[in-house]
């Protein structure tokens, strides 16, 4: 038996049977698996979510890991099920678009539509497919099944388009893509854009923008502003951030995924 991880990400939560049913299949099929929890608190059916939580996790894990993501609002419906090779990485899940940011940073070296029942449960329910075909194959790629043993090869994995930021001379314009359980809200502006947007200008001050709040300055922490107050800081995810100490800035600003961040230069 393989010793690859096998990591779960899910919207279950944990109050239900279904994150250990999960579990119980994978150890059924190979009792030496050793399966980790990335997340089971993804908004339930938050497909953009779960993809970006995903590539934060992906590159921490081992090159041998295998994910299972079940975040499956269309489970039961034609969506595929499908399995990809992503670098050293496997991950399986349905084709709904979880993959969008691995496949934008990581690219795509195969991938195959779950089409051999044999890897899945004998009885594959309309409503979960997390027991009876992810968990299923996962194990059993961890046992050293081959990828292109479970179906036939495929090249068009569902998308969705994520927003690109727009770098004008004295502004960047991005957006937000992921509200953690904090209430910090992660744009889509990287540090390296952000920094490379900076310095083309000398001697400027930064302010930042969400909804009617400005923001002035990049800290460092997020406790570098008072209590109560609202702080700009690059995030682990090595994203901008707007937080609040000490409280939720999605609530106090009332944004969510889709919201507008923009920054600004001033003459120093």
């Amino acid at each position: 038996m393989s010793a690859a991880p096998i990591a779960l990400m899910t919207d279950f939560g944990l109050r239900d049977p279904f994150v250990g049913i999960m579990k119980g299949v994978i150890l059924g099929i190979n009792p030496s698996a050793l399966i980790v929890d990335v997340s089971h608190e993804i908004a339930p059916g938050d497909i953009r979510g779960a993809a970006f939580a995903l590539d934060m996790a992906f590159p921490y894990f081992p090159a041998d890991t295998i994910f299972a993501v079940v975040v499956d609002p269309g489970v039961g419906t034609e969506r595929r099920a499908v399995a990809a090779r992503i670098g050293e990485r496997m991950v399986v899940c349905p084709d709904n678009g979880v993959l969008t940011w691995v496949l934008r940073n990581h690219g795509l070296t195969s991938a195959v539509e779950l089409a051999k029942s044999e890897y899945f449960l004998p009885k594959v329910s309309e409503t979960f497919h997390g027991r009876d075909v992810f968990a299923p194959v996962a194990a059993h790629l961890s046992t050293g099944v081959r990828l292109e043993d479970l179906g036939p090869r495929i090249e068009d994995l569902t998308t969705f388009e994520i927003a690109e930021v727009v770098i004008a001379d004295r502004s960047i314009q991005g957006e937000i893509v992921y509200v953690d359980r904090f209430g910090n809200l992660i744009s889509n502006i990287a540090r390296e854009q952000f920094d490379n947007w900076c310095a083309s200008a000398d001697g400027v001050s930064v302010r930042v923008h969400i909804g009617s709040a400005e923001i002035q300055g990049i800290s460092r922490t997020y406790a570098d502003a008072p209590k109560g107050r609202a702080v700009a800081v690059f995030g682990s995810a090595g994203f901008l951030e707007i937080a609040m100490n000490g409280g939720s800035a999605a609530e106090s600003f009332g944004a969510t995924v889709g919201s507008r961040v923009s920054a600004y230069q001033l003459p120093g």
